[in-house]
């Protein structure tokens, strides 16, 4: 585990998530209704965690690790090559450049988007055996709060944190009660 990362106990790293994603919500629910690129979503969300991740570097599909490409092997073989690591592009990573204090990696979907499947390979290999990232984070986001919010950690996923992001995002007037 990187040194620094350990610092952030996973129920104030939850705290940070849920006001990042509920702020993302409040003054950036446009991009969500009007359906706009995950992309931009992302952008907009890694603006709201930089507020809550103070003396963290956050970048959006940073595909670094110190001067060379990120490389992973998903472990996903549909053809005999795909066993050979490949550059990846995370969405969203919480670390401190150029050193081994990788905090967080995050995927996030759109609820109307594509599966999941290639976002939940990268987060078991990022949070995997041969961990570069001590927590890794699924998000999806919809209209209305329509969300889901899982963590990674140890190459699988390790707690649902759905039903809180749900429930703060309902006293913000998202969703249902």
């Amino acid at each position: 585990m990187p040194r620094e990362a350990r610092w952030i106990p996973l129920p104030d790293l939850k705290r940070r998530l849920i006001a990042a994603v509920c702020a993302l919500y409040r003054y950036d629910s446009d991009l969500i209704d009007v359906d706009a690129n995950e992309r931009s979503l992302t952008h907009k969300l890694a603006e709201h965690l930089k507020g809550v991740f103070p003396g963290w570097h956050v970048d959006c599909e940073y595909n670094r690790s110190g001067y060379n490409p990120k490389l992973v092997n998903f472990g996903l073989k549909s053809r005999p090559e795909d066993n050979e690591a490949r550059t990846v592009f995370p969405d969203i990573i919480v670390h401190r450049r150029r050193t081994e204090d990788n905090l967080l990696v995050i995927e996030v979907k759109k609820a109307n988007g594509q599966k999941e499947t290639q976002d939940i390979a990268k987060l078991k290999a990022f949070t995997g055996a041969d961990p570069r990232y001590t927590f890794g984070v699924f998000l999806r986001v919809g209209a209305n709060g329509h969300c889901e919010m899982k963590l990674f950690q140890n190459g699988s996923c390790s707690q649902d944190w759905t039903r809180d992001l749900c429930s703060a995002l309902s006293e913000l007037g998202y969703g249902e009660p």
